[in-house]
């Protein structure tokens, strides 16, 4: 009276419920899996690189002595902006 020819539960229309369910959950991981790949990309690399190498440059420049401190300072406050 219950259950329908498949064995399943007729206000969850049988097997067709069951088989949602590992599908469901293969949806989901996958949304989590591409939201965690965007979240975690660093769209700022390249300029970070370029910036990292100023630094490089203008350390370099420093302790050769083509700069003094006081040109030093200044540049370095207009790099890391």
């Amino acid at each position: 009276m219950f259950c329908n020819v498949y064995g399943g539960f007729r206000g969850y229309g049988g097997p067709n419920f069951f088989m949602m369910i590992p599908m469901l959950i293969i949806f989901l991981a996958i949304i989590y899996f591409v939201f965690k790949a965007i979240s975690s990309k660093n769209f700022n690399a390249p300029i970070d690189k370029y910036s990292s190498n100023a630094m490089d440059i203008l350390n370099e420049r420093f302790v050769k002595g083509e700069i003094d401190e006081e040109e030093y300072s200044l540049k370095k406050k207009q790099l890391l902006k």
